[in-house]
């Protein structure tokens, strides 16, 4: 439940052309061979490899993983829960360890705002989500809000922001 890593944000890591050109080919298709892209980079299999193992060391690249359709598998309910607590320490432990322990909880984050904690929450109905989220977090808390989801309006662009990324480098002033 920590803070973000600001030494990520505020020293962005220096990425040459080869690196960016696997990481949008691997954005566009999670499944492409090392050899897949030594052809299009016009380059070998190792020096692939050597480049994906040094983005893994440098944390650019967190982890190859897949993207499930979530709905095809029957969590057909989506919400974002804010919530505040003006309760006690026991009570934020609990709330912590119920946010832990919480499958359907996919994501939490500390917040700046009017919340103090963020959540991204999955459930088979809106009704299993309310009657055991739901209500689970209103005693954990003082406060909870939630927004359903209910149509995408736009997909992650993930290769548009790496090349956004790219070419206008984080910088930070530093005291």
């Amino acid at each position: 439940m920590g803070g973000p890593n600001l030494e990520r944000i505020v020293e962005p890591k220096r990425l040459d052309p080869l690196d960016l050109l696997i990481l949008e080919k691997m954005l566009e298709d999670g499944r492409i061979t090392f050899k897949q892209l030594a052809r299009i980079a016009k380059t070998d299999q190792r020096t692939i490899g050597n480049r994906f193992n040094r983005m893994l060391k440098l944390g650019v690249i967190k982890r190859a993983t897949i993207d499930i359709d979530w709905v095809k598998l029957g969590l057909t309910a989506t919400a974002y829960m804010g919530s505040t607590t003006a309760l006690g320490e026991e009570d934020r432990k609990r709330l912590f360890n119920f946010i832990q322990r919480e499958p359907r909880i996919v994501q939490a984050y500390t917040s700046i705002g009017s919340h103090e904690y963020f959540m991204k929450v999955m459930d088979h109905d809106i009704a299993s989500l309310r009657s055991e989220i739901c209500s689970s977090l209103e005693s954990l808390t003082s406060g909870l809000t939630t927004s359903v989801l209910v149509n995408e309006i736009k997909k992650p662009q993930h290769e548009a922001l790496l090349r956004y990324a790219s070419r206008k480098p984080l910088t930070s002033k530093t005291s």
